[in-house]
C-alpha cells in the first residue's frame, strides 16, 4: 500500500497491493482516496499532525475482526506519506475495512480519522486489476464547551503580548489541544493593537486606548473576551474610600480617580455617579452620599469607559456596623495564587456613646475558591481563633475582649486567604455577640438588635 498527498486541504491517495493464492495468481492494485472537507473549520489543524496510522481489517464470515496490517507512516515536511502494505486475498471478491488516523505524536491525539469498507476483486485475464475507493476523513480531535482567555485585564505601554486560552469540557475539566482563533472585538481598534489570529500574539500600534480582544474555538462553540489598555493613558477608575458606613441623614463624600497603566492618578475625566438603591442612599454628581434609610446600597462611579463600585451601609443612630472587606474594599479582584486579606472592622461612628468591649463572630466562604491561611492581630485584643473544628460549625470562629475598649472605627482582625481557583466569593459574616463597655454600663448590642453586618466580594481570576 502506498500513500501520498496528505496536504493542508487533506487530499491523499493510497495504493494497495494484494496477492491471490490459488490455481492462478493475480495482482490487484487498490487506490484509496481519503477526502477531507476543506471548508471544515478545523482544516488548519491538519498542519499539526505528523504521522498517518493505517489499519487494514479483513472481513471474516461477515465480521471485520481480522487485522491484517497496521502501519504508522511519517508525514514529511511536504505533507506526503509513502508506504507499502501487502495483504493476501483469500477469496475474490474480498472485503476489507480501511481505517485512516492522522496522529499528532506530541500528545498521541488522533486529530482526523475516517474509515470505509472496500471490496477487492481479482480480475482481468492478464492478472492485473485496479479499483478506486474514497474515504471521507473528518476532525475527531478535542472540542471545548468553554474557554478562558488570559491575560483578561491588562495594560500594554508598547511591544507585544501573547494571549492564550484554557479550554474546558462540559463538567469543567481542562481539555488540551483545542484549536482557537483570536480577534479584535472592534476591527477599528487595529490602529491601537494588531493580533495574529493563529498565535494570539498582539502588538501595539500607533494609537492608545482601550481595546477588547476575543478568542473563540474554530467551531465557534466557545468564546471569551479580554480587555487591554494600550499606551500610557487611563486604565481604570478607583473610588475612595472603598466602603462607606453612615447614619440615615448623614453625608459623606466619595472621590473617583482615573489611573494610568502604572497605577498613577490621571487628571481630567468627567465622573458620573449612580446609587442603585436610592431608598438607602443617594449620591450627587459630585460624589456626595446622603444616608436615607437603613440598608445597603451600591454606588457606582463611571468615567472614560471605566467604572468602580462601593457598598454604602446606612444604619439608624445608635447602631454599629461590623464588616468583612477584602483588602479594605467592597469589591476586590485577585489572581489565582494571590493572597486576599479580609479585614473585620467594627464601626461605632453612628453610636458615638458606645465603645467596643468584646465580640464573637464567624466567617464562611467557598473553600474551593479561597483557602484559609491565618488570622492576624490588630490594635484590638488578639482573637481566639477556631478554624472550623470542635464546637465551631463554621469555617472560622473568632472571639476577643479588650479591657481598653475601642471607639469610633477599629479593625478587630485580618483573615488571610489564598486564591485557589477562579470564581466570585462573598464571605458570609455572622455575629453572635458584640458588646459595648462604657463603665459602669455593659451593653450587649447584638442582643439589642443594634449590629448591622456587611461583607464585600472577592473575584478570583485565572
Amino acid at each position: 500500500m502506498r500513500a501520498r498527498g496528505l496536504a493542508a486541504l487533506g487530499l491523499l491517495a493510497l495504493a494497495a497491493c494484494a496477492d491471490l493464492f490459488g490455481p492462478r495468481a493475480y495482482r490487484v492494485s487498490l487506490t484509496i482516496v481519503p477526502v477531507f472537507d476543506a471548508a471544515d473549520p478545523y482544516a488548519a489543524a491538519a498542519s499539526t499532525v505528523d504521522s498517518l496510522r493505517i489499519i487494514v481489517v479483513r472481513d471474516s464470515s461477515g465480521v471485520f475482526r481480522d487485522t491484517v496490517a497496521k502501519v504508522v507512516a511519517p508525514i514529511d515536511s511536504a505533507g506526503e506519506v509513502n508506504t507499502t502494505i501487502n495483504v493476501t486475498l483469500l477469496q475474490s471478491p474480498q472485503q476489507f475495512k480501511i481505517i485512516l488516523q492522522a496522529v499528532r505524536s506530541a500528545d498521541g491525539m488522533v486529530v482526523f480519522s475516517g474509515e470505509q469498507v472496500v471490496s477487492v476483486t481479482a480480475e482481468s485475464s492478464s492478472g492485473q486489476g485496479q479499483q478506486i475507493a474514497t474515504i471521507p476523513i473528518s476532525y475527531t480531535g478535542p472540542r471545548a464547551r468553554a474557554i478562558r482567555i488570559a491575560p483578561r485585564d491588562t495594560a500594554l505601554v508598547s511591544g507585544a503580548i501573547a494571549y492564550r486560552v484554557t479550554a474546558y469540557d462540559s463538567v469543567g475539566n481542562v481539555v488540551t489541544g483545542v484549536e482557537a482563533r483570536y480577534f479584535l472585538v472592534n476591527p477599528g481598534d487595529s490602529t491601537r493593537l494588531t493580533i495574529d489570529r493563529l498565535t494570539g500574539i498582539a502588538t501595539t500600534g500607533r494609537d492608545s486606548g482601550q481595546v477588547r480582544v476575543y478568542a473563540r474555538t474554530v467551531d465557534s462553540l466557545a468564546y471569551d473576551t479580554a480587555r487591554v489598555f494600550v499606551g500610557a493613558g487611563p486604565v481604570g477608575l478607583k473610588i475612595t474610600p472603598g466602603f462607606l458606613g453612615l447614619r440615615a441623614g448623614d453625608t459623606a463624600t466619595l472621590s473617583a480617580t482615573l489611573l494610568n497603566a502604572l497605577g498613577s492618578p490621571l487628571p481630567g475625566g468627567t465622573v458620573t455617579w449612580e446609587s442603585r438603591t436610592t431608598s438607602v442612599a443617594t449620591v450627587s454628581g459630585a460624589g456626595l452620599v446622603t444616608g436615607v434609610g437603613a440598608g445597603t446600597a451600591v454606588v457606582v462611579a463611571s468615567a472614560s469607559g471605566f467604572s468602580d463600585s462601593v457598598l454604602v451601609r446606612a444604619v439608624p443612630t445608635g447602631n454599629v456596623i461590623l464588616w468583612a472587606l477584602p483588602g479594605g474594599r467592597s469589591f476586590q479582584a485577585v489572581r489565582v495564587g494571590d493572597t486576599s486579606g479580609v479585614e473585620l472592622t467594627a464601626d461605632f461612628r453612628a453610636a458615638p456613646t458606645e465603645k467596643l468591649g468584646s465580640y464573637q463572630a464567624s466567617l464562611d466562604w467557598s473553600a474551593s475558591v479561597l483557602q484559609y491561611l491565618d488570622v492576624q492581630s490588630t490594635s484590638f485584643a488578639a482573637p481566639t481563633v477556631n478554624p472550623g473544628t470542635g464546637t465551631c460549625t463554621h469555617q472560622l470562629c473568632l472571639a476577643a475582649a479588650d479591657p481598653q475598649n475601642a471607639a469610633s472605627q477599629v479593625a478587630v482582625a485580618r483573615v488571610r486567604l489564598r486564591a485557589l481557583a477562579a470564581g466570585t466569593v462573598t464571605p458570609t459574616l455572622a455575629v453572635t455577640e458584640m458588646s459595648s463597655n462604657v463603665p459602669p454600663t455593659f451593653t450587649n448590642l447584638f442582643a439589642g438588635n443594634r449590629v448591622a453586618v456587611t461583607a464585600g466580594t472577592v473575584t478570583v481570576r485565572p
